[in-house]
């Protein structure tokens, strides 16, 4: 029987967050009825109603477990869902980004492999977002390829993971926004951890609640620091 807990960094999901979650558990029922498996919801300083929304899936629904930190931070949320993990198999959705299809093929390959990703980038993926995000995204992509020489093609998405193989990593891992993926992923490389990338299809439910220009500029400040961060990536893979 297959065992997991699925870590979901949730902030300001108010009008998603119940519909998503019950259409979650049932298409997990149906592709993997026998499974013994955790959702774990981690509210990060959302400003309307999201932590009493899971506070109330919580009382309906046994396999869902509910976490509340002060302030909004996805880095935070993520480590927090990786310590309070009750199963070594860990697998990351965000609320309008899952697949179970990726899920049930990825906690095969977690026997070969140290982490599966489920990459928005390869050529078989379909992405239906608007261009200027799918631009940024080959953006990052580029630069991760180039300037760290990753051998994945995306790491904003799905993940499977062995809780063992990430806790001793995540409170090295200082990002607290969307790169905190890229950077842990980044460590991981650097490392000599073996991945696996699986195509996964996106189709966007909702509306960006970042405005285009912000986020690229925040992406921006993510790749100095990441720069900046490079010889400490290199010490990592001599020790």
């Amino acid at each position: 029987m297959k065992s997991f807990s699925l870590i979901m960094p949730v902030y300001n999901e108010e009008a998603i967050l119940e519909k998503q979650i019950v259409k979650l558990i049932r298409e997990i029922d149906k592709v993997l009825p026998l499974s013994e498996y955790e959702i774990v919801l981690v509210e990060n300083g959302s400003r309307d109603k999201t932590y009493q929304v899971a506070q109330k899936l919580a009382k309906l629904y046994s396999q869902i477990r509910v976490f509340h930190l002060e302030n909004p931070s996805y880095g935070q949320a993520f480590k927090e869902g990786i310590k309070q993990a009750r199963y070594d198999t860990v697998v990351q959705f965000d609320i309008d980004f899952w697949d179970t299809d990726f899920l049930d093929l990825s906690l095969l390959l977690l026997d070969r492999y140290d982490i599966v990703i489920g990459s928005k980038n390869l050529g078989t993926s379909k992405d239906s977002r608007p261009l200027t995000r799918r631009m940024l995204s080959k953006a990052i992509e580029i630069f991760l390829k180039v300037y760290f020489n990753v051998p994945f093609s995306d790491t904003h998405g799905m993940k499977a993971i062995r809780k063992k193989v990430i806790l001793p990593l995540i409170d090295q891992v200082h990002s607290q926004n969307h790169f905190f993926d890229s950077e842990l992923l980044i460590l991981c490389h650097y490392l000599r951890y073996s991945f696996k990338e699986l195509p996964v299809g996106l189709t966007e439910i909702r509306k960006t609640r970042f405005p285009f220009l912000i986020r690229a500029a925040e992406t921006v400040k993510e790749f100095v620091r990441l720069v900046a961060l490079k010889r400490l990536f290199i010490r990592y893979a001599y020790v």
